[in-house]
């Protein structure tokens, strides 16, 4: 098996064959999975009265981040890590290389145990407290699928997950069709009390912990093989849109199913009780190509995160033994959450806030400098010019991951700033915003420092 050759360098001019439409289908399907579903029900159970048509609308809209920071991808060729180590440097951007990788793996495990829930909802239909044998049973299905998977091919893989993502989206359509929505989903007053502006926050917190912000790292790794002639507008709209369409009706439904007792969650982790789907066909469809949607994005995660840890080790990988990496860790930390973690939840709310704890300072900071880049000079500078500049964000994003992680709530820790809101995570909004912030801040003062220096030396030359 061959090395991928792109693990660190550029894609060649003669693979860049994919349409900005490509990229829209591509993000349709990496949001259109199940696994947005205990992110939907945890959103409804610790919020129960939060607006939540109008956090779905704002947490979707995020992805117009992705959108931005897929265009360094396009506009050079190169993977998001690769790309941030311009903007970091060697050193500060392995650990964040790394960061990005464990977070990825841990992805990979949380996945794995949805679909091995789902399996056992499917093989033991109406079972609520299920006995050992029944997960035993659904894990080893599951673990064979996933190591098979693989198998398959990355194209044929990707085409299989956009189909499965276009179905899902139906059958979820035609389930919400047959829940009857609650006040909190569909808001009949557009009153905010500050109860509920603070659940809000801490809904579209928890919206993008799962969602925008937790893809944002990997935008570029899909970019970079969109054919040149496209222009920079569609290259960033494209993904915003595929990832916006995909990010709200799954959570609108994720949430839906919750309220409505479609999904419930209990000592044994996730159940999918049949009763609320209203129809047999709705019930199996939709669990089925939940799996297979799953197993297709564990094997894409798996892509994604190659890429990280190529650039922590500083060498190009084999594509198919880094997968087969991917998965066996997985498998492991997915064996611990099934059969020995206190319940499923901490550990997806351990999991969320571990992922967003870099993404989100990184996220700021790094749009910061795209669009920067495109209102000064009308596109991205050479790479080698962000060189002066590491030292500066490096520091921005020590700073914001410090400041993010004081308004963290989650069964490791709680910081004071969430103390002070009642135990309400909003470390993905912090994180964004001091990331951004700060980096505004930055560039404008080694703009004007730059343009002080450019005066003091036409000063000096000026003839007397």
């Amino acid at each position: 098996m061959a090395r991928e050759q792109h693990s660190l360098g550029a894609t060649g001019a003669d693979e860049r064959g994919g349409s900005t439409w490509g990229a829209f289908f591509i993000w349709l399907a990496a949001t259109m999975t199940a696994s947005t579903i205990p992110l939907g029900g945890i959103m409804a159970q610790m919020f129960p009265h939060a607006p939540f048509l109008l956090v779905i609308l704002v947490a979707s809209g995020f992805f117009l981040l992705v959108g931005i920071v897929s265009i360094p991808g396009f506009v050079y060729g190169l993977p998001a890590m690769v790309i941030s180590e311009r903007l970091f440097g060697a050193r500060v951007n392995r650990a964040i290389a790394a960061a990005n990788w464990l977070s990825q793996v841990g992805w990979e495990s949380v996945v794995l145990v949805i679909v091995t829930y789902i399996v056992r909802s499917l093989l033991f239909p109406g079972d609520t407290v299920y006995p050992l044998m029944a997960t035993l049973t659904a894990l080893a299905v599951s673990l064979l699928a996933n190591f098979a998977v693989p198998l398959l091919g990355y194209r044929a893989i990707v085409v299989a997950q956009k189909a499965g993502a276009g179905v899902l989206m139906v059958l979820s359509i035609i389930i919400l069709f047959h829940i009857p929505l609650k006040d909190s989903l569909v808001p009949d007053s557009a009153v905010m009390s500050g109860a509920t502006l603070r659940s809000a926050l801490g809904a579209l917190s928890l919206g993008l912990m799962g969602g925008a912000l937790s893809w944002t790292m990997f935008a570029s790794d899909y970019s970079r093989f969109t054919r040149s002639d496209a222009s920079l507008a569609r290259v960033a709209l494209t993904p915003a849109a595929g990832g916006f369409l995909g990010t709200f009706v799954i959570l609108l439904v994720s949430v839906a199913l919750y309220q409505a007792g479609g999904v419930t969650f209990g000592r044994d982790g996730i159940a999918f009780p049949r009763g609320m789907f209203h129809s047999e066909v709705l019930y199996y469809g939709f669990c089925v190509f939940a799996v297979l949607g799953l197993l297709a994005s564990n094997f894409l995660n798996a892509f994604s995160s190659a890429f990280s840890l190529a650039v922590t080790l500083r060498r190009d990988l084999n594509r198919r033994l880094s997968t087969f990496v991917d998965a066996s860790i997985g498998t492991v930390v997915a064996t611990w959450i099934l059969f020995y973690a206190p319940t499923f939840l901490d550990v997806f709310e351990v999991f969320l806030s571990l992922l967003i704890i870099v993404a989100a300072p990184w996220t700021g900071v790094v749009a910061v400098e795209i669009v920067g880049d495109l209102l000064d000079k009308g596109g991205l500078r050479d790479p080698v010019l962000w060189a002066p500049g590491r030292q500066g964000r490096a520091v921005v994003l020590a700073l914001s991951i410090a400041g993010s992680a004081v308004f963290s709530s989650n069964p490791l820790w709680v910081g004071y700033g969430a103390r002070a809101l009642g135990g309400v995570d909003i470390s993905p909004l912090v994180g964004l915003a001091l990331g951004a912030l700060l980096a505004t801040g930055v560039r404008l003062a080694r703009g004007a420092s730059t343009r002080a220096g450019l005066e003091r030396t036409k000063a000096d030359v000026r003839p007397s």
